[in-house]
């Protein structure tokens, strides 16, 4: 799967990188913010998303309601963020998958095959 990551902590940007290669998919972007992956899915048109929520200018979760409803119905969002109180709110707004940081690799490859089908 074509992949865009948006994280705003270098570390675990490069970490999710390493991760979601090493799972077999291709990171087709970053980006490090709410804002920008709005702009970088537009021109991207990647199979899926892994979004954190807390990052600087627009959260994840506003994001992926943005994306949702204004972009693509059909985006397939991971969000990947500290903190399970996240989960539900995740959900709500329309990710189909969530992880939690910080994430073991059996997490987000299940989480990634569940979404390729």
């Amino acid at each position: 799967m074509r992949v865009l990551i948006v994280e705003d902590t270098d570390s675990v940007r490069f970490a999710l990188r390493l991760a979601v290669e090493h799972l077999g998919h291709e990171v087709v972007g970053v980006a490090t913010d709410g804002m920008d992956a709005l702009e970088k899915y537009a021109s991207i048109k990647p199979d899926l998303v892994v979004m954190d929520v807390r990052m600087p200018r627009m959260d994840g979760l506003t994001c992926t309601q943005t994306l949702l409803k204004n972009q693509d119905p059909a985006a397939k969002i991971v969000i990947c963020t500290a903190g399970r109180t996240a989960q539900q709110e995740a959900i709500d707004v329309g990710a189909r998958g969530f992880v939690e940081k910080p994430f073991a690799l059996a997490d987000l490859d299940r989480a990634l095959h569940e979404l390729a089908a």
